[in-house]
């Protein structure tokens, strides 16, 4: 054979390209199927299987996802697997060792619950302690309280259930709510046995002349006067908190927004753009405007200013924007612009004039008007005073004060578009501050008290509320808490039971 039929014979079995299939790099875990777990089926206490088909990307992201089977149906399992596929990701696909886009996947998800725990066995209570138990938990409101939350559980089912099947959402509920037709009785007598065995019949007793004594009625009787003044001084507090935390933070770092030598030198040497007399067709809109900057620049109520070199598009947007200039240095006001930027369309006048891919300057600017909150007036010393002060303490407002002073050091030390210098400085201003501020939310707080109860009915609450009976009832005995707890969850365990059952004898539950 001759070498051109060697060349022909050679072409008609070409090499077959090796082609190695996606593998896994990613998947989401336990927590991120809880968090997607729909409310409904948790509710109902229903597990689910669903199967997604995607599409795998070139860098081994999930695209074009879709359900592809999904049981129970209308439960809302199809969307949450879906929601969780941005929590996937894969090798891409490789033809002869390169990366290829392409290939579509099948990947099961399976919605577990975990068991229940073992049911809480109370001890055994003498049934004379049960009904005054009772009585202490009806009139101090804590089954209405807790009454109240288990309904807005069933509120936020519903509203959370807009991935769902309206019908059988609909069936679900029904049967959650037939779960609880007599659910107040069972939650008095539940939160009943937990109150027996946690107190005596002398400590039960005491609660109960306590609810029935003057001071107590008067507490019930004008408890919306006091809920809005309560309200009122908390926010003085956090008003006069950032008012000092944006001053101490001020001084540790530059919040001048004058452009100083050095910016000016930076926008000088900057390239001049082609557009120098833009007109925008949308801008962002001052919520939008806010949300692209720092927390602790928004909180400290700081203004500033970047001005960005941006290349316009062909729709009109903005892309490849970088910083040329901004004031404050170092508070994230250049990345919060970059943000923004992204809701900038120019005119359409100037993109029929062949804008397109030329450059512009952008200027955005975040300003909020600065809080001056008033200083707190000293309350007039007195052993009524004392006696509040007192009774505020032993409420847990040091406590409640302290965990807001964790939550916010926490939010403004993980700041985005700060670096780790400005972030500490500003979680330690807000927490010192709120510090500092303490003692002026005590005498606020206590001063409520003195305005409302006679000096006889205050020193009946400083000392209900500094016994153990009291801190019962204020929610601070963390034995009695735990114990509740357990409680409450035999009572959803219970719930779930009946509710599956009921729900499964209308709908199909089987996952095979």
């Amino acid at each position: 054979m001759g070498l051109a039929a060697l060349a022909v014979a050679g072409a008609a079995h070409p090499a077959q390209p090796h082609v190695t299939p996606p593998d896994w790099l990613r998947r989401p875990d336990a927590t991120d199927i809880a968090d997607a777990y729909p409310p409904v089926a948790r509710a109902l206490g229903v597990e689910g299987r669903v199967v997604i088909g995607c599409k795998v990307d070139i860098k081994g992201l999930l695209d074009d996802c879709q359900s592809l089977s999904a049981k129970p149906a209308g439960l809302g399992f199809a969307a949450a697997a879906v929601s969780m596929s941005h929590g996937f990701q894969m090798t891409p696909t490789l033809v002869d060792g390169k990366p290829v886009e392409g290939g579509r996947v099948r990947i099961p998800v399976r919605f577990t619950l975990a068991a229940d725990d073992a049911r809480l066995v109370l001890p055994p209570v003498a049934p004379a302690l049960l009904n005054p138990a009772r009585q202490a938990a009806e009139l101090s409101g804590l089954v209405d309280r807790l009454a109240a939350i288990r309904a807005s559980e069933l509120d936020a089912i519903d509203a959370d259930s807009l991935a769902s099947d309206p019908a059988v959402v609909t069936d679900a509920l029904a049967a959650l709510r037939d779960a609880r037709t007599d659910d107040r009785t069972r939650l008095a007598n539940a939160v009943a046995g937990a109150i027996a065995v946690r107190l005596t019949t002398a400590e039960i007793s005491q609660w109960l002349a306590y609810l029935k004594s003057p001071g107590a009625r008067k507490l019930a009787a004008d408890n919306e006067t006091i809920a809005r003044a309560t309200a009122a001084v908390q926010v003085a507090h956090i008003r006069r908190t950032m008012a000092r935390a944006r001053e101490t933070f001020c001084r540790r770092q530059d919040c001048v927004t004058d452009i100083d030598l050095a910016g000016m030198r930076q926008l000088a040497q900057a390239e001049a753009p082609i557009i120098d007399r833009p007109v925008w067709a949308q801008e962002p809109s001052p919520a939008q405007a806010q949300s692209a900057f720092p927390l602790s620049i928004q909180a400290f109520r700081l203004s500033g200013w970047a001005i960005l070199q941006c290349r316009v598009t062909a729709p009109g947007g903005l892309e490849a924007c970088e910083v040329l200039v901004q004031g404050p240095r170092r508070l994230g006001f250049g990345a919060g612009a970059l943000r923004a930027a992204r809701a900038y369309r120019l005119s359409p006048d100037l993109l029929a004039q062949g804008a397109a891919g030329d450059t512009v300057n952008v200027p955005v600017f975040f300003q909020t008007p600065r809080d001056n909150p008033s200083a707190a007036i000293p309350p007039k010393p007195s052993r009524e005073l004392n006696l509040a002060r007192q009774i505020v303490r032993a409420q847990g407002l040091a406590e409640r004060d302290q965990q807001l002073g964790d939550v916010g050091q926490r939010l403004f030390s993980s700041d985005r578009g700060l670096d780790d210098a400005v972030r500490r400085d500003a979680g330690e201003a807000f927490r010192g501050a709120l510090i500092e501020d303490f003692p002026n939310l005590l005498d606020a707080q206590a001063a409520i008290y003195v305005a409302t109860l006679t000096p006889a009915q205050l020193t009946d609450l400083a000392a209900f509320t500094q016994s153990p009976t009291g801190r019962l009832a204020g929610g601070r005995d963390e034995g009695f808490n735990r114990l509740l707890a357990a409680v409450l969850a035999d009572l959803e365990a219970e719930d779930r039971a009946i509710t599956r059952a009921s729900f499964c004898r209308l709908r199909d539950c089987r996952l095979d």
